[in-house]
């Protein structure tokens, strides 16, 4: 069961479903509600599954849920407020007992509704129409939006990814003299430098402290919770909190990172069940996963994995109150029918089973292309998904890749080497 390990500094109090949360302000929502111990926040659309939070960076959807009246919200992507009400969704009963799970029992191997009692005068439609009540995803605002302006506008050079990369790359092109706005969707800026352990974080110093000097002396702006939509010629669609723009940037470097690796295996979407990069960035703002936590590195994974075990072992509260195996191989199955209560993973020595009330899994992970493929990138596919190929960190004219994207390793040294190479090339044109 996932819990705090410290009281909050500055406590605020949200709500779930009517019941009170104390939560630290400005932390993701998903977190607080998940340091208290509520690890099924969603349900499946089709089956009414239980789902919490996965990746804890908007890529999966174990934390949808209704908040201050809005439906279908990430709350991983909200921060915490005082009096912020979150509700529980797509559900007949309670959050940890939805009757329409049944729906699961009655077709353990799955259903297609279009399907069902086909050619049957009348049946079949009442049974879509059955189908479309109970499926989908909450429902609508009780009150409109009103309409947010859109404008225009032109900037030197926008870094889309406030990772570690995107941070190299902004500090670099700063120092030769460009002005950077780096777009990040996340709630601060650092990537994947927010869940390290401590002691591995430190190796980046050289590229947050030159990022720093280079924010305080107004050369590099950076833009939290604000999207890059897409990629149309020259122009750059971003949706941030207060609207639309359509930005035409002198050079656009795209350093979007990359997904967490879902390897498929029994289980994998049971609350308690996270990739590693998510359990160790709750670790970092002290919520612990569970009490006995297993972390599975799967060949191509890492450094999420050990760097998990390392920061465990760094925390003293942590240390006192969280066990961790790591185990390399490959996840078969997880048990539980709600939250995780174990799993069985095929090891170099052979199948081995593993008590846990959280599973963390350190998979490869995935190259973040979507934007770079629109912007008319060449894509080679590898065993861990598409990787951007570019012409000394160029695209085409104005537009770069960088970072994870391109298969840079997440290591100081390499990232500090390709931003440089990257920002000689936007130099050049």
């Amino acid at each position: 069961m996932a819990f705090r390990l410290r009281d909050p500094v500055d406590p605020v109090t949200v709500t779930l479903d009517g019941d009170r949360i104390t939560a630290e302000r400005g932390e993701p929502l998903a977190a607080s509600l998940v340091s208290a111990g509520e690890l099924v926040l969603a349900r499946s659309p089709k089956f009414h599954r239980p789902r919490g939070p996965s990746c804890m960076r908007a890529a999966c959807d174990g934390c949808l849920a209704r908040v201050d009246g809005a439906p279908n919200v990430m709350t991983c992507m909200v921060p915490a407020a005082d009096g912020t009400a979150v509700v529980s969704q797509n559900r007949l009963g309670s959050r940890d007992a939805d009757l329409l799970r049944m729906t699961d029992w009655f077709f353990p191997e799955g259903m297609n509704h279009h399907e069902l009692f086909a050619g049957i005068p009348g049946v079949q439609t009442i049974m879509q129409s059955f189908a479309r009540r109970v499926a989908g995803l909450g429902r609508l605002p009780g009150a409109g939006t009103p309409p947010r302006p859109a404008v225009r506008r032109s900037v030197d050079v926008v870094v889309v990814g406030g990772g570690p990369s995107g941070l190299a790359v902004a500090a670099h092109a700063a120092l030769s003299g460009r002005v950077v706005e780096i777009i990040d969707d996340q709630l601060e800026p650092g990537g994947s430098l927010l869940a390290l352990a401590p002691g591995d974080v430190s190796a980046f110093d050289a590229i947050r402290a030159e990022l720093a000097r280079a924010v305080h002396d107004g050369r590099v702006r950076i833009r939290a919770s604000t999207v890059a939509g897409g990629v149309y010629g020259s122009d750059l669609l971003v949706v941030g909190p207060d609207g639309a723009e359509i930005v035409e940037a002198r050079s656009l470097v795209l350093a979007s990172g990359a997904h967490d690796g879902v390897l498929a295996f029994e289980g994998n979407d049971l609350p308690g069940v996270l990739s590693a990069r998510a359990g160790l960035a709750l670790l970092r703002r002290g919520i612990a996963v569970g009490e006995q936590v297993v972390v599975v590195v799967a060949p191509g994974g890492g450094p999420f994995g050990a760097s998990f075990a390392r920061a465990v072992a760094a925390d003293a509260d942590a240390r006192r109150r969280v066990g961790v195996e790591v185990v390399h191989g490959e996840p078969i199955a997880v048990s539980g029918t709600g939250p995780a209560t174990g799993i069985r993973v095929a090891t170099p020595s052979g199948e081995r089973t593993f008590e846990a009330d959280a599973v963390l899994v350190d998979a490869a992970r995935s190259p973040a292309y979507e934007l770079a493929a629109q912007a008319g990138a060449e894509l080679v596919h590898e065993p861990r998904g598409y990787v951007v190929r570019t012409d000394e960190g160029r695209i085409r004219e104005g537009v770069f890749a960088t970072g994870e994207l391109t298969g840079i390793p997440l290591d100081a040294a390499a990232i500090e080497a390709d931003a440089a190479r990257v920002v000689e090339r936007l130099t050049r044109g």
